[in-house]
């Protein structure tokens, strides 16, 4: 029979050899409590105080397996973590940290899809009319969330969302009152306001770049000034979008505003999923995807910045239960497959990337399976691709 009392007993052998620096044999040792906790509770689902311990036992899993640079496992681990807290009905601003422990570990392993997607939903779950009194808890756990998407969203996605999101963590942060709420709410700070110097500088809003610089300097003297901008500003959606109508392939102008609102403005988005309304989505995909099939292979750059937004707004709105989307997947799936069928050629080269990428496919061969979506030779070109580069999963 599988017992608590032995998995706590192997967690702890193995944790000391862990705090020696032994993580290779550490690591055996806390799999084996795993899955003597897994077992115990298939039978014992209702044992709150195991599945706790088993949270704990998986974050040091996590903990050796990033000490031996095996970020995808780290990332397995956190995902297994996540599940049980949400079992176990922890706040909500407790799963959505976690939820970005887990993206930030899919950004170390180059799963930069999954990234960005995981951080959106986790920034979502927050309440913004509980983080409206900058003395509350929600309000501070939203500051905190912004400044750690921030980050992700600098090596995922749009720039301009990246700043939204660094400027308004930044303010977010400054309003609180300094207390020991979380003890990385100034490296939070640190970093953000170090994304907003370099991109803000990078797009050229000399004046927003000076005033966070300024800022960095009087909060960390001790850093030095804040990193310069890349020589080459780092390619936004609109800029995207725009290039793509000069060559012809993208005539829906008007949806350049309604998808890319002005970084800046005091009501900038911070996520993805606050670019726009979800009900654009499936239209967005319509008039850009085939942009993104014809750019494929001149303009792979293009083609990769205007495709990825689109998956990530179209992930955001599915996870929303937006009602065109859901109703007419039979349009919509096959259009947004091809899409993603559009970079494959470009992650040949990049295998972890080409994992995400195959794991995000078979995800989406699975939602067109079940809503009668799921034939056809793009279905079966799709699925030759996840066979060829396996799934991170």
């Amino acid at each position: 029979m599988p017992s608590k009392r032995h998995a706590r007993r192997m967690h702890r052998d193995a944790a000391r050899l862990a705090s020696t620096g032994n993580h290779r044999t550490a690591l055996a040792g806390y799999r084996r409590a795993a899955a003597e906790y897994r077992a115990y509770l298939q039978t014992r689902t209702g044992d709150h105080t195991a599945r706790t311990e088993l949270v704990d036992l998986l974050a040091d899993v996590s903990t050796a397996e990033q000490a031996l640079n095996e970020h995808a496992r780290s990332a397995a681990a956190l995902t297994e973590r996540l599940d049980h807290l949400r079992e176990l009905d922890r706040p909500r601003a407790q799963i959505a940290a976690a939820e970005l422990d887990v993206a930030e570990t899919h950004l170390q392993s180059g799963h930069l899809l999954t990234a960005a997607t995981r951080a959106d939903s986790a920034v979502r779950s927050h309440s913004r009319r509980d983080a409206a009194d900058p003395h509350t808890a929600a309000f501070w756990d939203l500051a905190t969330a912004l400044a750690r998407n921030a980050r992700i969203l600098h090596r995922t996605a749009d720039p301009d969302l990246a700043v939204g999101a660094a400027d308004q963590a930044v303010r977010m942060l400054l309003a609180a009152p300094d207390r020991d709420r979380d003890p990385r709410g100034r490296d939070y700070l640190r970093d953000a306001l170090g994304l907003a110097v370099e991109l803000h500088t990078a797009a050229g809003r000399t004046a927003y770049a000076r005033t966070a610089a300024r800022l960095f300097e009087s909060r960390f003297p001790e850093a030095g000034p804040a990193a310069a901008a890349a020589a080459a500003p780092p390619l936004t959606l609109r800029a995207a979008l725009t290039a793509a109508g000069r060559l012809g392939v993208f005539t829906e102008a008007n949806l350049i505003d309604r998808l890319c609102p002005d970084p800046v403005a005091p009501d900038a988005p911070p996520a993805v999923t606050a670019r726009c309304d979800p009900g654009l989505a499936p239209i967005a995909l319509h008039a850009i995807g085939p942009a993104v099939v014809d750019l494929r292979t001149s303009h792979p750059s293009l083609a990769w910045r205007m495709a990825t937004e689109i998956h990530y707004l179209l992930t955001a709105a599915d996870r929303e239960g937006e009602r065109n989307l859901r109703s007419n997947f039979r349009d919509h799936g096959p259009v947004w497959l091809g899409m993603l069928m559009a970079l494959t050629e470009g992650v040949a080269r990049r295998p972890n990337l080409a994992a995400d990428l195959s794991a995000v496919v078979t995800d989406l061969l699975g939602r067109m399976r079940s809503r009668y979506a799921g034939e056809g030779p793009l279905v079966e070109a799709a699925q030759r691709f996840v066979n060829a580069h396996r799934p991170w999963r």
